[in-house]
């Protein structure tokens, strides 16, 4: 059986009443393997030093939010691709791009910004020093997400060991984008199965990222709620078949919500 190594995803940007345009939103999204020998709360307590720069920038309006997801072993029939998920999301490619483009000064200086009164100098030298030396990650992938759609149910909000779906999917053809947004997305939302649920399209990625993906989808289930024992229409049917016609699922993690800035 072809082993399954697709990437995922989405992020959980959680959107406010008067939420944009989603199709602005951009997500970059950063596959993180540790390496040998690195433990989950050493690596934790690294980006919790880094959670309080993106707080920083999200107050000057440089970003939407940021997350850390931790990914659960048994996910992908127990052969998951990542150790953690790291998610920066952007109002637009604008604000993204202006971002990305900053020097390696210009992050050390804005680290000894953000952390100026509240940690110690030690600290700040221990955890930039470990940052410009990778210390942590074994291999990283990236990929560049474009909003496409999103829905939050009312109410729901971050919160950390919120768990969540992220589905890797190969568009087979032109209909696919209009199958999800136009019928799975209504029923997921009309039947209360998803709490939280995005589409997005894979406009860029590093070299070392899996290229048959063309859109990630992320979900947060409705436990409470399922398809049993609902009825289809005959129409209803139909979109279903041709819909899962139009793609291909490559495999997917589920996350928990260590950490997050928004």
């Amino acid at each position: 059986m072809k082993k399954i190594i697709a990437i995922v995803f989405l992020q959980f940007a959680l959107i406010a009443a008067n939420a944009q345009d989603m199709s602005n939103v951009y997500r970059l999204v950063e596959e993180v393997t540790l390496k040998d020998g690195i433990s989950q709360e050493e690596y934790e307590n690294f980006e919790a030093f880094w959670k309080t720069v993106k707080d920083m920038h999200i107050k000057e309006g440089k970003l939407m939010g940021w997350f850390l997801w931790k990914m659960d072993p048994s996910s992908n029939d127990g052969n998951p691709w990542a150790d953690y998920l790291i998610v920066n999301v952007f109002a637009n490619k604008a604000q993204m791009d202006e971002m990305m483009s900053k020097p390696e000064q210009w992050w050390v200086k804005d680290v000894q910004v953000a952390h100026k009164g509240k940690t110690k100098r030690s600290i700040v030298k221990k955890h930039t020093k470990e940052t410009l030396e990778n210390k942590y990650r074994a291999k990283s992938v990236t990929y560049t997400n474009k909003g496409l759609a999103a829905y939050l149910k009312e109410g729901l909000a971050p919160e950390v060991g919120t768990k969540g779906d992220y589905i890797g999917i190969e568009q087979l053809n032109d209909d696919y984008v209009g199958f999800e947004t136009n019928h799975f997305a209504p029923w997921h939302k009309k039947s209360d199965t998803r709490l939280y649920w995005e589409l997005n399209e894979i406009v860029d990625r590093t070299e070392n990222a899996y290229q048959p993906v063309t859109h990630m989808i992320f979900e947060i289930l409705n436990p409470e709620k399922s398809y049993d024992g609902m009825t289809f229409s005959f129409t209803d049917q139909m979109m279903s078949k041709y819909g899962q016609a139009s793609r291909k699922m490559h495999g997917a993690m589920t996350g928990e919500l260590v950490h997050f800035s928004w």
